[in-house]
């Protein structure tokens, strides 16, 4: 795709990445992953981005105890509910549509997920830099969505979810994570720094992002732009992750 301007700037387009097969498993329904091991569908290195996935569970689900280690995952609720239970805390938290939750998973943690039926859960997964994220004690936060405030961008609402006045504290170092909505018809230019690696994700709607066209369940590629400009022909939800481009973050296979 041709390059675009944007501020009396040229930046490379947005790329719309491949959506790999979706597949059912144990009765809940995967989609297509834009993220799978560090790398986008389209073979890209993603830097400390490591997995990402937007599960829609159409029967009750129980992911049972399992362990985690090194890696950050944010979960946000989309729709419905869900509980979680970590062997950190012994505690179950209940949480619902617009709330978030972060397990640092640091040196090792055992959780368990419920998930009711017709709940949708937006995850990330990070790596904070392994070698020294196993050395550090896990933790779990919950963040409800009372936490969260969105402020005017433009022609759109901005929610900071890590970063900038977001609540979530995360060790991925430089991570922004954000969460846009506007009208159709509406036209709004993001600012996200210089020297970074952007991933936007469509939850809902439809709009053309740094010249790609993009809708529900899509993710882009930004190719380090500058500026995100969205020109919105369906209302969007629309999540945006940005990391620093020389991340500091070490993954375990440089070993």
């Amino acid at each position: 795709m041709n390059p675009v301007t944007i501020h009396d700037r040229t930046t490379p387009a947005a790329t719309v990445l491949p959506r790999t097969a979706p597949r059912r498993l144990q009765g809940l329904m995967l989609p297509g992953t834009p993220v799978v091991g560090g790398y986008t569908s389209d073979g890209q290195p993603a830097g400390p981005v490591f997995y990402w996935s937007d599960t829609r569970f159409p029967h009750d689900f129980e992911s049972g105890l399992h362990h985690h280690e090194g890696l950050e995952i944010v979960s946000f609720i989309l729709n419905g509910s869900a509980s979680h239970y970590d062997g950190v805390t012994g505690q179950w938290v209940d949480l619902h549509a617009g709330d978030a939750e972060i397990i640092r998973s640091g040196s090792g943690i055992g959780h368990s997920e419920l998930a009711a039926a017709g709940a949708r859960v937006l995850s990330i997964w990070f790596d904070p830099g392994y070698d020294a994220a196993i050395r550090r004690r896990p933790s779990h936060t919950h963040h409800p969505a009372a936490s969260f405030t969105a402020r005017p961008a433009g022609d759109a609402l901005v929610t900071d979810l890590i970063g900038g006045a977001g609540p979530i504290r995360a060790r991925t170092a430089g991570l922004s994570f954000r969460r846009i909505t506007a009208r159709a018809g509406s036209s709004t230019d993001l600012d996200l720094g210089s020297g970074r690696f952007t991933l936007a994700y469509l939850t809902g709607g439809a709009a053309t992002i740094n010249g790609a066209h993009a809708a529900d369940g899509d993710a882009l590629s930004l190719n380090g732009a500058r500026w995100m400009t969205v020109r919105v022909t369906v209302p969007i939800d629309l999540f945006e992750v940005s990391v620093l481009v020389n991340s500091p973050h070490r993954p375990v296979w440089q070993h």
